[in-house]
């Protein structure tokens, strides 16, 4: 018996094409975009994998045709904003994609930066990079409807490996809740979970819950900027001990329903007194009312 060895054909990645075969993959237009429920907690239980959550901007990247495109998460072209992602883009080893991920700017430390992203868009636009994290549709084909972690496989084939702009979000499976510990005690965002069966939808959905790290700091209450409507007030004065004295701090005017913002304001208005008790800009305190904030008013913890 002779036997004869043969090759198995492997699947080659191709390149973007150009001229004549390029314009039937012209970059797939926008989609709306899957967004994440805000949760308290990782979620527990098997099937769930874990992202870094990034401060940058959700982005849409487009490719086909030799040409590509960023589109902002509300469908804005944002692509001239973006030279150095959009110029790699199209080198990426594929006729058409359609990517979700995020645009960065990232720290010494590797932390992604929201402001570092602004003053980046004003003055350099090539230091900002890209975080890739799923693949909606890739030559034509639509692939909302296949598992979360086969789409990221085929991302990640697509990618390339000595990219200096795109990169890969990685992700773990299990161990949520440590990989959040470890996050908010190197200074991150946060953790997007994720259910790996999941299909895409264009929608906020219970499939992706995020969990941030939330950093706390008490103030104390120095007054309150009256409303123009129907609530008890508009936003309270806050100021922060420094060196023995207040410091003013800022203002809030959110989380507070009807009954809490009526309980503040029965502690608060008899307190009230004509001078000001913490220095604070002129714009700040005008129309502002204040008291004499002892030690026993109440202090609100805050979240970022």
């Amino acid at each position: 018996m002779v036997r004869i060895a043969t090759k198995k054909k492997s699947r080659v990645m191709e390149p973007v094409q150009s001229g004549r075969n390029a314009k039937a993959y012209a970059p797939p237009p926008f989609r709306p975009v899957q967004l994440a429920t805000l949760v308290d907690a990782i979620p527990a239980g098997a099937g769930w994998i874990h992202e870094m959550k990034y401060d940058g901007y959700r982005t849409l990247l487009a490719v086909g045709g030799g040409e590509g495109r960023c589109y902002t998460r509300s469908g804005l072209d944002w692509s001239d904003r973006f030279p150095g992602i959009v110029a790699e883009a199209r080198k990426l080893r594929v006729k058409s994609a359609l990517i979700d991920g995020e645009t960065v700017v990232l720290d010494a430390k590797g932390r992604s930066n929201f402001q570092a992203l602004q003053n980046a868009l004003k003055a350099a636009p090539a230091t900002i990079d890209y975080f890739a994290f799923d693949l909606l549709e890739v030559n034509g084909e639509n692939l909302a409807r296949l598992p979360l972690l086969e789409r990221k496989a085929r991302l990640k084939a697509v990618l390339l490996t000595q990219a200096q702009h795109i990169r890969y979000s990685d992700h773990i499976e299990g161990s949520g809740e440590k990989l959040l510990e470890r996050f908010c005690a190197a200074g991150l965002e946060g953790v997007v979970s994720k259910l790996g069966k999941s299909k895409y939808v264009g929608a906020r959905s219970g499939s992706w819950v995020k969990t941030k790290c939330i950093k706390r700091q008490e103030f104390v209450v120095a007054g309150w900027m009256p409303s123009d409507k129907r609530r008890a007030f508009r936003s309270l004065v806050l100021a922060i001990h420094d060196g023995g004295k207040l410091r003013y701090a800022g203002k809030v005017g959110t989380g507070f329903d009807t009954a809490e913002l009526g309980r503040l304001m029965k502690i608060m208005a008899p307190l009230e007194q004509k001078s000001a008790t913490v220095p604070a800009r002129r714009t700040e305190k005008s129309g502002a009312r204040t008291g004499s904030a002892p030690s026993s008013w109440p202090r609100s913890p805050t979240r970022r």
